[in-house]
């Protein structure tokens, strides 16, 4: 295990003070695999012109839908490994939102979108 790369190791996430994710109690902690973790951050938004929303969170969802964590409700993983999949600006976004307003997968997939879908994409879309 001490040759193995930091990123290879399974890794605890705990609740992070002053998020504005509200994870439910029964998460306290888990272990995100290795493998999960570099996949997620491998496929990271950084919000350049012409990137979908929505693509991204298919591809959040597919990679999600990979592996099961036993012991802990869907909606929490997805909650505590999404912030993950975001980088630069679009992860600022997120850690600058107020304090515990997002409380489902939901809320959060619906203020992302409506953050990063540009709305010059919507009208071409009509």
């Amino acid at each position: 295990m001490d040759d193995e790369p930091m990123w290879a190791a399974d890794r605890v996430v705990a609740l992070t003070l002053g998020s504005a994710i509200t994870i439910p109690e029964t998460a306290n902690e888990f272990s995100i695999k290795g493998n999960h973790l570099t996949l997620v951050e491998g496929n990271q938004f950084d919000g350049r012109t012409k990137t979908d929303p929505h693509k991204h969170i298919h591809g959040f969802l597919k990679i999600y839908d990979m592996f099961k964590y036993i012991d802990t409700e869907n909606e929490a993983v997805r909650l505590m490994m999404f912030p993950l999949s975001l980088t630069g600006e679009e992860k600022t976004w997120l850690d600058e939102l107020n304090e515990r307003t997002i409380k489902t997968w939901d809320e959060l997939r619906t203020a992302f979108i409506s953050r990063f879908f540009p709305p010059a994409l919507f009208d071409r879309l009509l």
